[in-house]
């Protein structure tokens, strides 16, 4: 059964949003009386009829609405975006068929490009979410400066945190665990992945600071993208 997104659930009759409309018109040819799925990224999920169908346009008969009442808690990425967006959206497709809770998207020191394309990213997590079946979308928060990360998201301090970074040691703080191993016993918890360049000591000491546990993803050095998805992968 194909899913569709609607941001706005309820019974009754409902138009789907034009571009969901024109993939089951056009892509899917999909026709009056064909069950479809819905979901609203916010924990509801609905199976309805297709009552209508044109080239631009069509609209679902629903029954019935299934909600869940809270959003999963599980990991919060903290991510430096790479320099060239696809790759970035790659790990945001991946990180999300995985079951990652929250994205926060943060500009480093070493950030080569500050562009927050957040309707795009954000589009991304939407395709992802249909393909794999959520009911809750990951929430994507807009990006910001790592320095200030803390204060506009305060939540992040109500649980358990920990900074991936490439460095042998970084003066004043512990040396790195495994996150396989650290993660293993945490039930929620954040995890802060640098930029292509890797954090600086001074953003590492800071992380360290608000309460973060340095940690590796192995003893091979990965792409800000490929530590991202391995991250979200082990997380149990």
């Amino acid at each position: 059964m194909h899913t569709c997104f609607h941001p706005e659930l309820r019974e009754g009759l409902i138009p789907l949003p034009e571009d969901e409309a024109i993939h089951v018109a056009r892509v899917l040819r999909m026709r009056e009386g064909e069950p479809l799925r819905l979901v609203d990224g916010q924990g509801s999920e609905a199976v309805g009829t297709l009552a209508s169908v044109s080239k631009r346009s069509a609209t679902v008969r629903v029954d019935e609405i299934f909600r869940e009442s809270a959003r999963p808690a599980g990991l919060i990425l903290v991510v430096a975006p790479t320099k060239h967006t696809d790759r970035f959206e790659w790990l945001l497709e991946k990180a999300t068929e995985l079951g990652v809770e929250e994205i926060l998207p943060v500009w480093t020191e070493r950030s080569e490009r500050r562009v927050d394309k957040h309707e795009r990213w954000n589009k991304v997590l939407v395709a992802a979410t249909k393909q794999c079946e959520r009911r809750w979308k990951p929430l994507l928060h807009p990006a910001c400066g790592l320095a200030s990360a803390f204060d506009e998201h305060p939540h992040l301090q109500e649980r358990p945190g920990a900074v991936a970074h490439c460095m042998t040691s970084v003066e004043g703080t512990p040396n790195r665990v495994s996150w396989r191993e650290w993660q293993s016993s945490e039930e929620t918890a954040w995890l802060a992945i640098g930029p292509e360049g890797d954090f600086s000591e001074s953003e590492v000491q800071m992380l360290v600071a608000c309460g973060a546990v340095p940690v590796h993803l192995g003893d091979l050095r990965l792409r800000t993208e490929t530590a991202g998805m391995a991250a979200v992968a082990q997380f149990t």
